[in-house]
């Protein structure tokens, strides 16, 4: 959701020029909180949703990816059989 909010807000579109890599805005605490509030801070809703992406954890479990923003998610040794 906040992503999509990030597509009208000047300020996200703002810190996403300063900090350009989704990655860096996905996993980096301060900025989290940053985009998370955001939109409370514009329309004071009755709650926040926390800004994450469904691909963060994938690092910790040993499958290293990089986001391409043309293509989207790469991993880099996609997972294929049960055996990796």
């Amino acid at each position: 959701m906040m992503r999509q909010a990030g597509r009208y807000q000047k300020s996200y579109r703002e810190l996403a020029k300063k900090h350009p890599g989704f990655r860096e805005r996905s996993e980096t605490t301060e900025l989290i909180v940053e985009i998370s509030l955001q939109p409370w801070n514009s329309f004071k809703p009755d709650g926040v949703i926390l800004f994450s992406d469904i691909l963060t954890p994938l690092p910790a479990l040993g499958v290293p990816f990089e986001i391409d923003d043309h293509k989207g998610p790469l991993i880099d040794v996609p997972i294929r059989t049960m055996d990796q």
